[in-house]
């Protein structure tokens, strides 16, 4: 078995390979990159227990990494054995500094026997004044929504104190990510930084009864982490739920008069729009349930007809239209320029991430095989080909840094020609009767929604 003792110990490569993947993944493969209070972040030194929700695979831990990473840290990450049973992927992940725990699920009983040495290991870390990332709930899931916290990380966070008669002081952070989408490249993606806390007040429970000081350890915990994170707990009506947080979004941060395209402001709304829905349930069952039906019955015509909500009674004004189709029109040889320059990593990557069947592991694929491998390849054969053909480097230069300069405002390109296609598509649609209804509907909707938020 691979050694993980060594594996708080600090790494110049691995610093390295750091600076590499914070400038791809801040300035690259996501638009913009916030994060949110950051002054809460316990200093270097400190011992501290990092905790945040699980949607997006291995995205999430990059987000923290390259939250925690400004002070020069090197947190250890916990997660799942089961991904460290090839030798080759244990000993990748020990570089990356992850811990393996293994849930009855992943492992073997003799793999959940090493848990123990393990959470010993992690405790250890922290008693050094290390820091440590564990995802509580042991598993990601897709959608804006939270699971219970298992007892891994409470077990953890005693042990550590303790191996230190309780006087050690281990701060637990609670981090909320949030993305503006899971999936597509150039999307947004956040990190907010609750205050840290401290769980002395178990001490004495977890002496008498360990079992119950985890699970009120967990609770706590869970509780701040819940309280930043738009978790939509009504799992039956989940679809209709995040479709309304969609809906009503900018016209509630319009109404307030805030930036509707920025992303605090849309987890802000996200988590208002969450919280009226849920008083509504509380308040009148009957318009609930009408809200609900309405909600499903607009966007599974939406789904039908290829439609989006944005277009939905909206008035077309046909100057805006025929300018923003010459616009489109005049950037047409550069959007194909950068798409010729870059379909061939871009199949590639696409290819091997469509063989992935969790579908929240795509972004992840997408980060690490196009962003980090087969982009770079195929800018150094474009380097080294335009150099050959001009007998210039420098022309080799300038030609890959405009294909991936343009490539990455591609993605900005592809929007507005999809709300175009959008846009003829409702205009050839709008005497239907089934436009008609989500005419209707969205009338309903709006008007309920209007009336619990302002």
């Amino acid at each position: 078995m691979i050694s993980f003792e060594d594996i708080d110990k600090h790494s110049w490569l691995y610093d390295l390979y750091m600076k590499y993947l914070c400038a791809a993944h801040n300035h690259v493969y996501y638009r913009n990159f916030y994060i949110i209070n950051r002054e809460n972040i316990p200093p270097k030194g400190t011992p501290t227990f990092v905790i945040a929700n699980h949607q997006n695979g291995m995205m999430d831990a990059m987000a923290i990494l390259h939250t925690m990473y400004k002070d020069g840290r090197q947190p250890v990450f916990i997660a799942r054995g089961d991904i460290f049973k090839k030798d080759f992927v244990a000993r990748i992940m020990r570089f990356l500094k992850i811990l393996p725990v293994y849930r009855n699920r992943d492992g073997s009983r003799e793999d959940i026997k090493k848990d123990l040495a393990i959470f010993n290991r992690a405790a250890r870390i922290l008693k050094k004044g290390g820091t440590l990332v564990i995802f509580p709930e042991a598993g990601h899931q897709q959608g804006h929504y939270m699971s219970t916290f298992k007892k891994g990380f409470s077990r953890i966070a005693f042990a550590a104190e303790e191996m230190n008669d309780f006087k050690l002081g281990v701060q637990i952070l609670p981090l909320n990510i949030h993305y503006s989408n899971y999936f597509n490249f150039q999307s947004d993606l956040m990190v907010t930084c609750g205050k840290p806390f401290t769980y002395d007040e178990f001490f004495e429970l977890y002496k008498e009864a360990p079992n119950q000081a985890y699970l009120a350890l967990n609770e706590k915990a869970r509780a701040r982490v819940k309280e930043m994170t738009p978790d939509i707990d009504i799992p039956e009506y989940y679809n209709e739920i995040e479709a309304l947080t969609h809906i009503m979004s900018e016209p509630l941060l319009k109404h307030k008069g805030l930036r509707p395209r920025f992303l605090p402001n849309q987890k802000d709304a996200a988590m208002t729009i969450i919280a009226a829905i849920r008083q509504y349930r509380d308040d009148n069952p009957d318009g609930f349930d009408s809200l609900m039906g309405d909600t499903r019955e607009y966007t599974g015509l939406l789904q039908k007809t290829g439609l989006h909500h944005w277009v939905i009674n909206r008035r077309i004004s046909w100057p805006k239209l025929i300018l923003r189709i010459l616009l489109m029109l005049i950037m047409l040889p550069v959007f194909l320029f950068g798409y010729l320059n870059n379909f061939v990593p871009d199949f590639i990557t696409q290819r091997l991430t469509g063989k992935i069947k969790d579908k929240m592991m795509h972004s992840t694929f997408q980060y690490g095989i196009g962003t980090l491998v087969t982009f770079p390849i195929w800018y150094i054969i474009l380097l080294v080909t335009v150099s050959l053909l001009t007998h210039h480097f420098w022309i080799g230069l300038v030609y890959i840094a405009l294909a991936g300069i343009i490539g990455i405002l591609n993605a900005n390109y592809k929007r507005p020609l999809r709300k175009l296609g959008t846009t003829f598509k409702a205009l050839r649609l709008r005497h239907t009767e089934t436009y008609q209804r989500l005419c209707d509907l969205n009338t309903r909707i709006m008007g309920t929604m209007e009336g619990l938020l302002y």
